[in-house]
């Protein structure tokens, strides 16, 4: 982690001493002014250089030497005789540290006459205590993030979520449905929109009150979910009127498709009220269809288009769909599917 990386290279910048990061191979990490006074250069020319030619080395034995370092719990000493204009008594010592999560090796160059390895050992042991603080700290942080992230998208599902059914709300819907439009209006693929509405639900409240009510939008939410394909886009668009979105279909598959979910809804079999069309429960559903390249329609002409289909279902004697495509003349050019009380279709191919 960067973050961690910043506070080890800041803390090293508080001794006097030379100091210098390498990773296993040897090669200078990061060092302190101590460091670049000691080897008398720049200290970025340093950075990416070979700790073994500094001191004068074997590669070898500099590796061999590090691979002991960043195993051992306290300041390893290394006697080599290293090479510096001033004096020649001095002592490298190393420890294994670790630096954005990979392994690494704190050099330190004393005098040998000042070499202590307790006192080097408690010093990096203070040092490697405030580090790990910091990881606890950045930890927290991430966590706390990510369950803000969490909270968000819980927030985002309650907010397009329909708490009866469970399907996407009004919200859901335009979203989806502007988003699926710009879609095929610049892929120019078909979409159709289709109201589906269950019938005579006024008797159904009456006869069995409003708590069956709500468990018979929530069965009729589920089988219309449970016999849609997986890219379609279903959302309760009020009371007891449903959306349905069908992206890339013919006029006579979105038929298909719709009349299925209407042979389904009539197969629950529950009872319906005494001044009902039908013993069952049974929904009507209106479908404007929109060919591809048909780019001068727009989503409230669509839906116009869709609820007059579903008024004509409805006139008709409902459980049927009514396919009307999308034109200047809404009724120029329509299609009828009577799904009253028939064997059920044959699946989709």
């Amino acid at each position: 982690m960067s973050e961690i990386r910043g506070t080890l290279v800041e803390y090293i910048r508080l001794f006097p001493e030379p100091i210098a990061i390498v990773n296993s191979s040897g090669e200078i990490l990061a060092i302190n002014d101590g460091a670049s006074l000691f080897w008398q250069q720049d200290a970025e020319a340093l950075i990416g250089k070979s700790l073994a030619a500094l001191l004068q080395q074997s590669p070898e034995q500099v590796e061999a030497w590090l691979k002991l370092c960043q195993s051992n719990a306290q300041m390893l000493a290394a006697h080599f005789p290293i090479p510096n204009p001033e004096a020649d008594q001095w002592v490298i010592e190393g420890i294994g540290v670790n630096l954005d999560d990979e392994p690494a090796i704190l050099t330190r160059i004393v005098p040998s006459f000042c070499h202590n390895q307790q006192l080097l050992a408690a010093q990096l042991q203070q040092l490697q205590a405030e580090l790990a603080q910091q990881i606890v700290l950045v930890r927290e942080l991430q966590q706390c993030q990510q369950a803000l992230e969490q909270e968000k998208q819980h927030l985002q599902i309650l907010a397009e979520r329909d708490p009866l059914t469970g399907l996407g709300n009004r919200r859901f819907l335009d979203a989806a449905l502007n988003r699926l439009w710009q879609e095929a209006q610049v892929q120019s693929h078909a979409l159709t929109l289709a109201l589906i509405d269950v019938d005579d639900f006024k008797a159904y409240n009456d006869r069995w009150g409003h708590l069956a009510g709500d468990r018979a939008l929530q069965q009729v939410a589920q089988t219309l979910k449970a016999h849609l394909r997986s890219n379609d886009i279903i959302a309760r668009y009020g009371g007891e009127e449903f959306a349905l979105v069908l992206s890339h279909v013919s006029a006579d598959t979105a038929l298909h498709i719709v009349e299925r979910v209407l042979h389904h809804v009539r197969e629950l079999k529950i009872p319906q009220g005494e001044r009902a069309h039908h013993p069952y429960i049974t929904v009507s559903a209106g479908l404007c269809f929109v060919p591809a390249k048909a780019s001068e329609g727009t989503l409230t002409e669509i839906f116009a288009i869709a609820d007059a289909a579903l008024y004509q279902a409805k006139q008709q004697g409902r459980d049927r769909c009514i396919l009307l495509e999308w034109s200047q003349n809404v009724s120029s050019n329509s299609q009828c599917c009577d799904t009253g009380w028939r064997s059920p279709p044959p699946p989709l191919g």
